[in-house]
């Protein structure tokens, strides 16, 4: 067997494990999750659950990884010196890397694909579209027309969030109660009657008071800024009302044009595949070339210009009007723009972005001879990734507020909202379109690199396969099983039952697996066996330049306080706890 590779530098090992934590989790997902739940409150959470949950697994798994000088199918047995049940978390955490990297390579296609969209700039025909439309829309419409979209618009916008915050003063089970009523009073001949009888119920009774008078409350709030609204733009000069009007609906056309393009993108299976191939190709090359070779020394580049060109976009953000909104709004918490739900979901993200329980961290602790350092690179690592992730909400926010759009859009904020953003620039969109889809491509193929890595490592160390055989043989077929994510969003011609049988497409479906019940398992096991299971003696020689306080501190994190985070977390995924229910504010 040949000799274990390592990595030729600290540095080295601190820059592949950042790049295996940031990815697409910090530049596509935290940005929009952040837009969801509120903002600065969110944010704080998340930090938190970074130190609460996320550096004690990670300093577990790179600790594992480190004594055992296994990846995770072999490291339990190494560490127990005897076949062991534990060695299911290393098997998890292979099988977990294989499926998270088959629909990851997909959404990593797409934004190859838009980078070759946004360097032959190919928002220029939708957004001459959009300022004709906009034009006729400016030169026909009435000037009471155009007042009252002026108006609907910016009502729903100012209503989106008073409405959410009222609404979380009543349980969701109680909004479903109160949904059923009005659909069955909906349908019914004789309204009153169907009223009468359904009231009856005094569990139903209780719902539709407890929600009519929150709904009362939001019709009334929706008339006072109606009326604020209506005294805005008629108090308005004709020609500032049709500039704004103007505006408004040529973000609007552009918008509806740049949604249907990334709808056409991701229904477009054969497209889908081919980028998920480009991808995985590059991938493999690199994880084939090595761990110093290869790994490491693509890291050391991909990680400083990660890091650079999210450095650009941030400067730019600093020059837009809405850079002081976006900082208010990224780092200034508000308790009534958060959901009991928004917390959980911060501990869940602090624990994805990590890239714990899919045994990347054992792998690369694996790759490492050295047996000091494990609570600086963590705390490295874990540094690396949040800042990242917080930078890279100063880079969407400021183009999100100046160009009209909201932080809260959800999933489409990267693929539909800013394209948009980047239309409206003008001039110097096309450079910064490229420059973020292209950083995107970046932060995907370091997260991609360590799941691939785990995959192979498996047959490299069990099977004493030859590095670039593991490679391309784990690669290509993590590709092909990828093939139904990529048609999955589409008329697909692979497992067109897959959605009707089970109510999600294939890429949420495998998506659901991981990140609501491996992703937790792994994490939780792994904290369990490094708090209760692994022996002393192979723990504490890992750690003996770590302070004594600080050691106990840790360990009591792992026995204790994180696991009970995780199994929070886990019950709240599976839909076991339902704290929106529990906590209402």
């Amino acid at each position: 067997m040949a000799e274990r590779a390592h990595w030729k530098s600290r540095l080295g090992f601190v820059l592949a494990a950042a790049g295996s934590a940031v990815g697409l989790g910090n530049i596509w997902k935290f940005p929009y999750i952040t837009g969801e739940n509120g903002g600065g409150l969110f944010v704080l959470i998340y930090l938190l659950c970074i130190l609460l949950v996320g550096l004690p697994i990670m300093m577990a798994e790179i600790l594992i990884g480190r004594a055992a000088q296994k990846q995770p199918a072999g490291a339990f047995e190494v560490l127990e010196e005897r076949k062991t049940a534990w060695s299911t978390i290393g098997w998890m955490g292979v099988l977990t890397g294989f499926i998270i990297l088959s629909y990851y390579s997909v959404v990593a296609g797409w934004a190859m694909d838009y980078t070759l969209k946004s360097i032959i700039n190919f928002t220029e025909p939708i957004h001459k579209q959009a300022e004709a439309e906009a034009i006729e829309y400016r030169a026909t419409a009435s000037l009471e027309t155009l007042r009252d979209d002026l108006i609907d618009h910016d009502l729903d916008s100012a209503m989106r969030a008073e409405q959410a915050q009222l609404r979380r003063q009543v349980p969701a089970s109680t909004w479903q109660a109160y949904d059923r009523f009005r659909l069955a009073i909906a349908n019914a001949d004789d309204r009153d009657v169907a009223r009468e009888r359904l009231l009856s119920d005094p569990e139903m009774r209780q719902a539709v008071e407890d929600s009519e008078k929150v709904e009362n409350r939001i019709t009334e709030l929706r008339r006072e800024k109606e009326e604020e609204l209506t005294a805005k733009y008629e108090s308005m000069s004709e020609p500032e009302l049709l500039d704004a009007a103007e505006t408004l609906k040529r973000r609007q056309v552009t918008y509806d044009k740049v949604s249907a393009a990334f709808g056409a993108t991701a229904a477009d299976g054969w497209g889908s595949a081919f980028w998920s191939l480009i991808f995985m190709v590059i991938t493999i090359v690199i994880v084939a070339g090595g761990v110093s070779s290869g790994i490491e020394r693509a890291c050391q580049l991909l990680m400083p210009t990660l890091c650079g060109l999210i450095l650009v976009m941030v400067l730019y953000g600093t020059t837009q009007p809405g850079f002081e909104r976006a900082f208010a709004f990224v780092f200034s918490p508000d308790p009534t723009k958060l959901k009991a739900s928004g917390v959980l979901e911060a501990l869940g993200h602090a624990f994805f972005t990590l890239s714990l329980g899919m045994g990347a961290m054992i792998t690369y602790g694996s790759y490492q001879d050295s047996k000091k350092g494990l609570l600086t690179e963590s705390a490295m690592i874990a540094l690396l990734d949040t800042l990242v992730a917080l930078m890279a909400c100063l880079m969407i926010f400021p183009i999100v507020f100046s160009y009209g759009q909201e932080p809260g859009e959800g999933p489409g904020l990267v693929f539909m909202s800013m394209p948009l953003a980047f239309t409206e620039i003008g001039a110097g969109g096309m450079v910064l379109a490229i420059v973020f889809f292209g950083l995107l491509v970046f932060a995907a193929l370091t997260s991609a690199i360590s799941l691939l890595e785990v995959v192979a490592s498996y047959l490299i160390d069990q099977r004493d396969w030859s590095r670039p055989r593991a490679a391309w043989v784990t690669g290509i077929a993590i590709f092909l099983f990828g093939l139904p994510t990529a048609f999955s969003q589409g008329d697909s011609p692979l497992f067109p039952g897959w959605k009707p049988g089970y109510g999600v497409s294939f890429f949420d479906t495998m998506d659901i697996l991981t990140s609501n019940w491996m992703l937790p398992l792994g994490g939780l096991l792994t904290a369990i066996y490094a708090g209760w299971v692994m022996p002393a003696r192979l723990r504490d020689a890992e750690i003996t330049d770590i302070p004594e306080i600080v050691k106990l501190g840790w360990i009591f994190m792992l026995r204790f306080i994180t696991p009970a985070l995780v199994v929070i977390v886990l019950l709240q995924k599976v839909g076991i706890l339902k704290i929106d229910e529990l906590l209402v504010w």
